[in-house]
């Protein structure tokens, strides 16, 4: 080439325009693409034929004027490797420690709500902490039938439970001023939005089981002062003021609808009755993120190779309701292991994750993180 044609040789990335001045320059057929397009200014000389000779490859359309061949070749093996990438997606670089970093103390991979209660087995009440990260606070509680927890609200926090086993009674306020009564049971979900008064007693003839999640420094804020705290003592009630109810910068309901803060998993069975397969969310709000995920082996058949997905800022942890599940997360002590109804998963940041269901019967797991939209880092494609 010249040097004036040289200087009309261009390269720009973008995915959604084709340039009209130039009728040599690749044309982007698929828009998720994102390649490498040339403007040919011998396509803009007289001396060149109207319709300049192209080869096309992976969607793309490319010059192929003799002195434009070497660059031509060039673009045309960077589109192969670009096209081998999932539409859309670019590759990045994470820096994260060559070796995943240890759990930390209270988490574990794998807490199996039966080794919780042969730990505590003769104990009327007990409390395990099981959860304690920068975002999440879990404990894992038992209370006997009439134990109550009083009302109050968490003004930045919600609140939610999966119950695991007995009885439980909640009052809710939604919508604010007005209480629902809630009568949970094993596989109930429940929610309290942040702003939003609750309160919880036990009630049947056994004891009940609760997961009980909040933010890591979520404040109870009560109507009155609690009793047994004498004045002058460590811990003053200070009387204040602040906003109750909907939070108007919330992550709004889809349709505008209420929130749904009670579901049974046998509910969600008989609404995807015949379904193999389903998933739904459990809640979408500023800092709570949440999927029912339901399916058997054939959902997601095994894929060698394949790590599934990593969260580089927050953990994500799961509890079983349904059958049992089989999770392989890196750096894991023992390896892949496999979770039963009631159990509790906890994969720290950094760490690849991935799920299959096992069994014959139907499996379901709900998801957790403080995130409505959260990333999710997956290897490229090879």
């Amino acid at each position: 080439m010249s040097g004036d044609e040289n200087r009309g040789v261009k390269l720009r990335l973008d995915s959604t325009q084709a340039l009209r001045s130039c009728r040599g320059a690749i044309r982007i057929r698929r828009a998720s693409l994102q390649v490498c397009f040339i403007v040919c200014a011998g396509c803009r000389a007289s001396r060149w034929p109207r319709r300049p000779r192209r080869v096309e490859t992976s969607g793309i359309m490319i010059c192929m004027h003799k002195p434009f061949v070497p660059i031509a070749l060039t673009i045309v093996l960077a589109a192969g490797s670009v096209a081998a990438q999932p539409a859309g997606k670019r590759v990045f670089y994470l820096p994260r420690p060559a070796q995943p970093a240890p759990w930390q103390a209270p988490m574990k991979p794998l807490v199996r709500l039966a080794d919780l209660q042969a730990k505590h087995f003769g104990e009327p009440n007990w409390t395990e902490v099981v959860i304690a990260d920068r975002n999440s606070f879990v404990e894992v509680i038992q209370a006997m039938p009439g134990s109550k927890v009083r009302r109050h609200l968490h003004p930045d926090s919600p609140h939610w439970w999966v119950v695991q086993k007995g009885r439980i009674r909640f009052e809710i306020e939604y919508p604010e001023g007005k209480f629902q009564t809630i009568e949970a049971r094993k596989g109930s979900y429940v929610y309290a939005a942040e702003r939003h008064l609750h309160s919880l007693e036990v009630i049947g003839t056994e004891p009940a089981i609760r997961m009980d999640v909040t933010l890591r420094d979520a404040s109870p804020v009560y109507e009155s002062p609690l009793e047994g705290y004498p004045k002058g003592g460590a811990i003053e009630f200070l009387p204040v003021t602040l906003d109750t109810g909907l939070n108007p910068l919330d992550v709004p309901s889809p349709g505008g609808k209420p929130d749904r803060i009670h579901v049974n998993i046998e509910d969600l069975e008989a609404a995807h009755k015949g379904q193999a397969s389903w998933s739904e969310p459990s809640m979408r709000k500023n800092r709570v993120r949440g999927n029912f995920i339901y399916g058997y082996p054939k959902s997601n058949p095994n894929r060698p190779g394949d790590r599934g997905h990593l969260h580089a800022d927050f953990a994500e942890f799961w509890t079983v309701l349904r059958g049992k599940l089989r999770w392989d997360i890196e750096g894991a002590p023992g390896g892949p292991f496999v979770a039963e109804e009631g159990d509790i998963v906890y994969a720290p940041p950094m760490h690849f994750h991935h799920i299959e269901f096992v069994g014959d019967s139907g499996s379901c797991r709900l998801t957790s993180s403080t995130y409505p939209s959260a990333n999710h880092f997956y290897d490229p494609p090879h």
